[in-house]
């Protein structure tokens, strides 16, 4: 059972009439949150050569506000219209029976009653551009003259008020300038029309008809547009209406059809193991239908298989309700549901934070993944562990919480992941308006709600109902392009009338990714991954056996396109068992190789470079015990010659730094929170100029306490990243390609205690030398079993060749590889 809440809704004012000057500003938007909330979303603001409407509802949703359907405003009260006698929608109009508060809720925000996981046409799911949609015009009647007002609220939480008087009798057109500041009369309530809006009413302050009174008068809406200033203010005629069927929030792959074998489409009870406060379970429709009867009903849903939670996250619920819509702890309230699971190995279940349902028939689509990660839970929750990176023994949907009897019919559940291809996928769109005589273009994008997209086609002829284009992977002229997650956007034209549609949700192109010669390029160490801080979109250390999917490509100066190879320095993190890390090539099965090795409380930093995955990721792995990750991007690979050259060239080994000697610096250690500059070109071999990076071996010797070092290009700000960990008396080495700064030299840190520090120069980068090409890890050596050469523990000064270069995965006439060596069971410290 869970802690029961009430949700009270935030009335515009009271029931009784008062005038406008005593509507009070809300409080700000972290005033309302006692737990974390979900980012905002980034908002879709179109240019106008795109959008000839010019309408944030249009562009956003493809869907105007012309109240032909149910999304528009949800019909029912206190759910799209609230503090009403009643509500309907019909004949293209909104009929609502007004009373001194009412509001018509064109732009909700459910997340200023408390925290909630937005959805549908939530405005924190979609928030409007201010900058963009500065007009509104909108077309409506009431029977009696009154007193209305325009209310909105910004994503941190102020308000602004524009009153205005609705004469009684026939329809009225009416427009308002939301930039213009002389409206804004009501001193609590001055927010000026700028940044992301997440909520937009229209509401009742007071009748002139029975002063004192409340009496209800029929208040009607034909259409409202909130619109740019050089658009139509009337819905314009013979527009396109586009919008984007697939790809969509929903996803691709569905775990219960693709791992369990079996879709949670409720075609039986064997989708389900476990009801709870529910009755009347019957799915001879094809559906589940069924009554919750108390306060806490739930269904736990059947598993088969690894969940994988990094791959399977976007949960989507097909439900109906029936009865009332309210947010109250009482019988015909509830309104609320929730997603829980349980963790592998452990009675401790998490539940996500609410989310607030309505009546009628919903495709309910939460993303599980959410930033931060922490935000995906209920504010109660003591220890939040994320959905990713964790195994799961049980999976709940709680579809309300009435404490009476409410009606449900449950279609299908699905569990997806991202949509992906390799070959071709199908685009399919509609023109909602079924303008003549049109034409689409398609684009794809890199950067979620942008715009500079790429053409992929062009001029294709739309037809009524559904169009489809097969995508495979080429720009318009023909040409492959990069694997990538895209988003995708249909401009339909139609003479000089334009409309554009966006799609909800991405699509990865993937294809198989080939071991490609690549070009280094060195970058400011940025930390992409801390599941002690949730950092990368994991907040819990890994189980046993259990992997996450770490995204590399588009973030911590990554290119989102072009990269085959990464650069990183993963670190083990408080581990309570001996174990190993892993990582390799997201899509791809584990190969049977480590990374880094650790034993219990151990923190382990290993240098690693590893190809990219298809779908733009890598996995890392954790073998044994809860162990967690923390992990540094310092460079990566592409196929493109970058302007820093990129190629490698190897040394003999060279000290460049001994602090025990004075080898490059003074003959002292360094002490806490000490720098160092230290000069890596013009010396052991390294070109004065020219060099982007240099690859050093470096080791800390004799450290006094538990700490860190950092090292970074000399004269920029030190990133938060470690390249090493060590605790008092431990030598630790590791490799490090450091990005040359200022001078020719990079900075070491020391976090904590006194620390010698010794840097061995084994390569640099440079406009020449060698490319790099990434293969997915293979171990070529173990002396344990005799893989690769002769079996055996190697003796004290003992040489053993070993040969690397056999013609798979390495040819014949590769001139360096990247290994990863490990020392295994050794019987002395050396």
């Amino acid at each position: 059972m869970r802690p029961t809440r009430t949700l009270v809704l935030l009335a515009g004012i009271a029931a009784s009439v008062l005038p406008f000057s005593s509507f009070a500003p809300a409080p700000s938007v972290s005033a309302w949150a006692p737990g974390a909330r979900v980012s905002l979303s980034p908002w879709l603001s179109p240019p106008p050569e795109f959008s000839t409407s010019g309408d944030y509802a249009t562009d956003t949703y493809g869907d105007p506000w012309d109240f032909s359907n149910d999304e528009d405003v949800n019909p029912n009260l206190d759910g799209g219209v609230g503090f009403a006698a009643g509500v309907s929608v019909g004949g293209g109009t909104l009929n609502v029976g007004s009373k001194d508060g009412t509001e018509i809720r064109l732009l909700m925000n459910w997340g200023q009653i408390e925290p909630v996981l937005p959805w549908g046409h939530d405005g924190w799911k979609h928030p409007l551009d201010a900058a963009r949609y500065t007009q509104t015009t909108m077309r409506l009647r009431a029977d009696n003259d009154l007193g209305m007002a325009i209310r909105f609220f910004t994503a941190s939480g102020e308000t602004g008020l524009i009153p205005f008087v609705l004469p009684g009798g026939g329809w009225q057109t009416m427009h308002f300038d939301l930039t213009d500041r002389s409206l804004y009369i009501n001193t609590g309530a001055l927010a000026q029309w700028a940044g992301p809006i997440v909520r937009f009413d229209l509401f009742r302050g007071f009748s002139f008809v029975s002063p004192g009174q409340n009496p209800t008068v029929n208040l009607q809406l034909d259409w409202v547009r909130i619109h740019r200033a050089d658009a139509p203010q009337t819905p314009p005629a013979n527009v396109p209406v586009p919008r984007v069927l697939t790809p969509n929030e929903t996803g691709g792959e569905d775990y219960a059809t693709t791992v369990r074998g079996n879709p949670w489409d409720f075609a039986g009870l064997d989708d389900i193991v476990e009801t709870h406060d529910m009755a009347y379970l019957d799915t001879s429709s094809g559906d589940l239908n069924a009554v919750s009867t108390a306060n806490d009903p739930f269904l736990s849903l059947a598993l088969g298989g690894d969940l994988d939670t990094d791959k399977y996250h976007r949960f989507t619920a097909d439900i109906c309700y029936t009865g009332p819509m309210s947010l109250a702890d009482s019988k015909g309230g509830g309104m609320v549901g929730r997603i829980a699971w349980i963790r592998r190995g452990t009675l401790d279940w998490s539940e996500t934070q609410d989310i607030v349902v309505l009546p009628g028939c919903h495709e309910i689509t939460i993303d599980l993944a959410t930033a931060p990660a922490e935000a995906i839970h209920d504010e109660h929750t003591a220890i939040p562990i994320g959905w990713r990176g964790i195994s799961v023994d049980n999976l709940r949907f709680d579809p309300n919480e009435d404490r009476g009897i409410r009606g449900l019919t449950l279609r299908n559940i699905k569990l997806a992941d991202e949509a992906a291809f390799s070959g071709n996928y199908a685009i399919t769109f509609t023109d909602t308006a079924n303008a003549t005589g049109t034409v689409a273009d398609i684009y794809v994008t890199t950067t979620e709600a942008g715009y500079a997209g790429t053409k992929i086609a062009a001029g294709l002829p739309v037809s009524p109902g559904t169009n489809t284009f097969n995508w495979a992977g080429l720009d318009a002229a023909g040409k492959p392009m990069p694997n990538g997650t895209y988003w995708t956007y249909v401009v339909i034209r139609n003479g000089s009338s334009k409309g554009v549609g966006y799609s909800t949700g991405p699509v990865r192109l993937e294809r198989p990714v080939a071991a490609t010669p690549s070009y280094y390029v060195p970058l400011t160490p940025h930390r992409l991954l801390d599941t002690r801080s949730g950092q990368g979109g994991n907040i819990s250390a890994l189980d046993t056996g259990v992997s996450t999917a770490l995204t590399v490509m588009g973030v911590g100066g990554v290119p989102a396109t072009g990269v085959t190879a990464v650069v990183m320095n993963v670190t083990a993190i408080g581990p309570t068992s001996a174990g190993f890390v892993t990582a390799w090539p997201s899509g791809q099965p584990r190969p049977p190789v480590s990374n880094l090795n650790f034993t219990p409380g151990m923190t382990v930093p290993n240098l690693i470079t590893v190809m990219v995955g298809a779908n733009g990721k890598v996995d890392l792995f954790n073998s044994s015990g809860l162990t967690h990750l923390a992990a540094d991007i310092v460079g990566y690979y592409t196929s493109s010659p970058p302007p820093s050259g990129g190629r490698f060239t190897p040394l003999t080994p060279s000290r460049v730094l001994d602090t025990r000697d004075g080898t490059g610096a003074l003959a002292s250690s360094l002490g806490q929170s000490q720098v160092i500059d230290v000069a890596v070109t013009g010396i052991a071999g390294v070109p004065a100029t020219g060099v982007s990076a240099v690859a050093l071996n470096v080791t800390v010797d004799q450290p006094t306490g538990n700490g860190f070092l950092t090292v970074w290009p000399a004269g920029e700000p030190r990133p938060n990243a470690s390249t090493h960990n060590f605790g008092p008396g431990l030598t630790i080495a590791n490799l490090v390609l450091a990005k040359v700064g200022a001078n020719g030299r990079v900075s070491i840190f020391n976090s904590a205690g006194n620390s010698h520090v010794i840097a061995d120069v084994i390569g640099y980068f440079s406009s020449s030398g060698g490319l790099f090409v990434p293969v997915v890890p293979q171990r070529l050596v173990d002396t344990r079993d005799g893989t690769g050469g002769p079996g055996g523990q190697i003796g004290t000064g003992e040489i053993r060749p070993v040969a690397i270069a056999a013609g798979v995965p390495i040819p014949v006439g590769a001139k360096a590889v990247v290994v990863n060596v490990t020392s295994v069971n050794s019987s002395s410290p050396s």
